[in-house]
């Protein structure tokens, strides 16, 4: 009986040892062809196949290059040996203005600025012959002597020449040397306040409600000293005759005295290049 059972348990312990290898290759997993899983690399491959090219670029052309004008004027150089008013217009010229006829009346400097009145105030000729810091020759001195509340309530102004023939929104260019001065203190200003004034061109043609446009606009400091200023306007109405427009300088608020020469001005069509030209010369 013993012996038996002790070949029975050899029997099965040989057995155990040839199943063992067989038990063991059933449980491995076959290896990979590389280093992921195939569930892993197909996504790649899927990803790969689905993935949108990167798109290209269109070809752009450069936008062409354009060079503008220079908008740069030389400095203007004055020919002293021509009189005051040709000076004034090749200066204008320079600057691009063209096809101007004078607009103030008088044959010279002295007679043109004689033509000017001083309203609410007074004025006297002043001698300008031994300044040699001025190119004109005919000037006045020009004076409030009493407080002015509005600025229009005192001025100096000169009607247009006659029968000159004018359209709406032509130009009206010129020039005026101005120095100025308070005489005394009044209840309005300090005697070191800076003296005012005030350009327009005026027409009873819309009950002197136009300023003309002008410029420089509004109110502008004379200084101590000679200060050349040229002016633009236009003609805003259709005007019947042109000396029915006034050219003035205010020069209300306060007490005050200028000294003023040089007047003379011009009108020009209004062509595109007239007006960049106005543009360039006083703006």
């Amino acid at each position: 009986m013993k012996k038996s059972f002790k070949l029975k348990l050899t029997a099965l312990f040989l057995c155990a040892l040839m199943l063992a290898p067989m038990v063991l290759a059933c449980g491995e997993k076959p290896a990979s062809a590389g280093s992921g899983s195939a569930t892993e690399a197909a996504g790649t491959v899927a990803e790969e196949v689905t993935a949108p090219p990167e798109p290209t670029p269109e070809p752009t052309t450069p936008e062409p290059t354009t060079t503008e004008a220079p908008t740069t004027t030389e400095p203007f150089i004055p020919d002293l040996s021509l009189p005051y008013w040709e000076q004034i217009l090749s200066e204008l010229t320079h600057y691009g203005l063209t096809g101007g006829t004078k607009i103030l009346g008088g044959e010279d400097e002295a007679e043109l600025m004689k033509k000017f009145g001083m309203g609410n105030g007074k004025k006297e000729v002043l001698d300008v012959s031994e300044d040699s810091s001025v190119p004109f020759s005919a000037a006045y001195k020009v004076w409030t002597t009493k407080d002015m509340t509005n600025f229009w309530d005192a001025n100096y102004s000169c009607s247009l020449a006659k029968d000159i023939e004018t359209q709406q929104d032509d130009l009206i260019v010129g020039v005026v040397w101005i120095k100025g001065r308070r005489t005394e203190e009044s209840d309005m200003f300090m005697a070191d306040d800076e003296p005012q004034y005030y350009l327009a061109i005026k027409t009873p043609t819309d009950n002197w409600a136009t300023e003309g446009d002008m410029s420089p606009s509004g109110i502008q400091y004379a200084k101590g000293e000679w200060e050349k200023v040229f002016f633009c306007g236009r003609v805003m109405n259709e005007e019947e005759k042109s000396s029915t427009m006034n050219f003035n300088m205010f020069m209300g608020y306060g007490i005050q005295e200028f000294e003023i020469g040089g007047i003379i001005a011009y009108l020009y069509p209004s062509t595109p290049d007239n007006e960049k030209a106005a543009i360039k010369l006083v703006w």
